[in-house]
């Protein structure tokens, strides 16, 4: 069951995830904290339930492999933490790297982690062709994320920055003219806070 909020985020299983707005899964993980570079900002990451609610929600586990991992997470607490852990270590190098201002160690948490999923995948045989497949381990939503992650960064996308208070979201911007995550939100936003400041002003003088 999946219900709106009248803003950038809803409701999936019981915990509040942002909506897709990037145009990519690796660039969706960007998006699961809101106010880059502000004081504070809101963490959607809050749990590793979080995590894979949110891997489901974004194509990258299916269903029933994210009711396993839940129950898994509630029975191996700390392995669920570390995921966890390196989940956001991996968000924060990855929003770097694609924003265009990454440092070394940024690329190295980003090759570390993707290399580490490419090395956890095997071949699976179907009956018309064969698939990679990681272990349905806590590991799952962080190898699935950062698979996608390597995707990105060996063939990537031109990438647009929402500038909007509080956001700083990443989404894909092929022709370069897309300004904001949502025009409807941060768009209007911006909007109305400079046309508030000018009413403002001219009641000053």
């Amino acid at each position: 069951m999946v219900s709106a909020t009248p803003n950038v985020n809803y409701v999936a299983a019981g915990v509040l995830l942002p909506l897709p707005i990037a145009g990519d899964p690796a660039l969706e993980l960007c998006n699961t904290f809101a106010g880059w570079g502000e004081e504070g900002g809101r963490e959607y990451l809050a749990s590793y339930e979080h995590l894979v609610v949110w891997a489901r929600e974004r194509g990258l586990v299916d269903e029933q492999v994210a009711a396993e991992l839940v129950v898994q997470g509630r029975s191996q607490p700390r392995e669920a933490e570390r995921v966890l852990a390196r989940a956001k270590r991996l968000r924060r190098a990855f929003y770097a790297v694609a924003a265009g201002e990454p440092g070394e160690e940024h690329r190295a948490v980003v090759a570390r982690e993707a290399e580490r999923a490419s090395a956890r995948a095997h071949l699976a045989w179907g009956p018309g062709a064969a698939t990679w497949v990681l272990p349905a381990t806590p590991e799952l939503p962080l190898l699935a994320v950062a698979r996608s992650i390597g995707a990105f960064v060996t063939d990537p996308l031109r990438v647009g920055r929402c500038p909007g208070r509080g956001c700083g979201w990443l989404f894909a911007n092929p022709s370069g003219r897309r300004r904001w995550c949502s025009m409807a939100v941060c768009g209007n936003r911006t909007k109305a806070r400079r046309h508030a400041q000018r009413a403002g002003a001219r009641r000053g003088r």
